[in-house]
């Protein structure tokens, strides 16, 4: 379900070439069972957010300008 988090940020998205991956790690120290819905919902939001901060907050390099580049031209 995280990727579903790519497709609200990244267009287009799940292409063949593009090589989206997400890989999620647990620890396996919680007693009590989660809620696979609610977590799932969880992971696509917080997947959105973080390549919406993560473009946002990017320095560019040269000849790669960022987004923060390109909004001071």
């Amino acid at each position: 379900m995280a990727h579903d988090g790519l497709a609200r940020s990244i267009v287009p998205a799940h292409t063949p070439v593009d090589g989206d991956t997400l890989f999620a790690v647990a620890t396996g120290q919680l007693d009590s069972q989660g809620n696979l819905l609610e977590i799932g919902a969880l992971a696509a939001e917080v997947t959105s957010q973080a390549i919406i901060r993560a473009v946002t907050y990017a320095e560019g390099i040269p000849s790669y300008p960022a987004l923060s580049d390109l909004n001071n031209q």
